[in-house]
C-alpha cells in the first residue's frame, strides 16, 4: 500500500486563475501564475503583458500606483523575477494585454511589502510587550496523538480510495 502512495503524483495544472508575488530579498520579488484553460483560450490571440506597479504607502492610499515595468511575455512563460526594486516599498503585479493603447487586465497579484535593506538603527519602531503578559497567555501543549503510524496509513488509504488488497 505504501508503494501506491509513493506512485501518486500531484497534478501539473489545477485549472484556476492564480498569481502570487513573493519577496526574495529587499531588492527582488518573484512572481508566478497559472491561468485557467478558459482564460488561456480567451487571450490566445493577444501578446501577454506583465506589469509591475509601485503602490503608494498605506497612509497615502488615495494616490495612484506608479507603473515601474511593462514586459511583453515570451510564449509559455509562467514566472518572472523583478530586480533592483526599492526596499521598504509596496508592489503589485498585473497581467493582461494591450490593444490600441488600452491595457486589459486579466489577473492581479497580491501586494507585497518589501523589507528594509538594513536593520533599524533605532528601537523606537519596535513594539515592546511586557513579559508578564506573555506568561499569562502561555499555551499549554496538547496531548500527543495516540495513533500508530500503521493506523494513520490505514486512515489515509481509506480517504484516498486505496484498499489494502491492491
Amino acid at each position: 500500500m505504501l508503494k501506491l502512495i509513493d506512485r501518486m503524483e500531484l497534478p501539473q495544472w489545477y485549472d484556476e486563475n492564480k498569481m502570487v508575488l513573493l519577496v526574495v530579498d529587499p531588492y527582488t520579488v518573484y512572481l508566478y501564475w497559472q491561468l485557467a484553460f478558459s482564460q488561456c483560450k480567451a487571450i490566445k490571440e493577444h501578446q501577454q503583458v506583465l506589469r509591475l506597479f509601485e503602490l503608494p504607502p498605506e497612509q497615502l492610499a488615495h494616490e495612484q500606483p506608479g507603473l515601474l515595468n511593462s514586459i511583453l511575455l515570451p510564449a509559455f512563460t509562467d514566472n518572472w523575477y523583478f530586480n533592483e526594486l526599492k526596499p521598504g516599498c509596496r508592489y503589485q503585479a498585473d497581467m493582461g494585454w494591450e490593444q490600441n493603447g488600452v491595457f486589459y487586465s486579466i489577473i492581479k497579484s497580491n501586494t507585497v511589502n518589501m523589507p528594509p535593506a538594513a536593520p533599524s538603527a533605532t528601537t523606537s519602531q519596535a513594539k515592546w510587550r511586557p513579559v508578564e503578559h506573555l506568561q499569562e497567555t502561555a499555551i499549554i501543549p496538547a496531548a500527543l496523538p495516540t495513533q500508530t503510524v500503521k493506523e494513520l496509513i490505514q486512515q489515509m488509504s481509506f480517504y484516498m480510495g486505496i484498499n489494502e488488497a491492491s
